[in-house]
């Protein structure tokens, strides 16, 4: 028996989740960071059992972008 066969090895998850969202539908999302990136992807992860929204299906993406704390500020006194 060859002992290398038999190790594995573990690559780092692509997806890191960073928090769980109740939505007012009740549906519930999570938000994953995407490695080795900071951008940031939330997922539907159950759909509520009245929910209307189409799109919310389970694992469907809501949002994908950078976090807020990266987003550029803008400017409300500009006119």
């Amino acid at each position: 028996m060859n002992p290398q066969a038999t190790l594995r090895t573990s690559k780092p998850a692509a997806l890191t989740l960073v928090t769980l969202q109740s939505l007012p539908c009740g549906c519930v999302c999570g938000v994953y960071r995407a490695r080795p990136t900071v951008v940031e992807l939330e997922l539907v992860e159950a759909k509520g059992p009245h929910c209307l929204f189409f799109r919310h299906q389970t694992g469907s993406v809501v949002r994908l972008g950078l976090p807020e704390h990266l987003l550029p500020v803008r400017d409300e006194a500009a006119v």
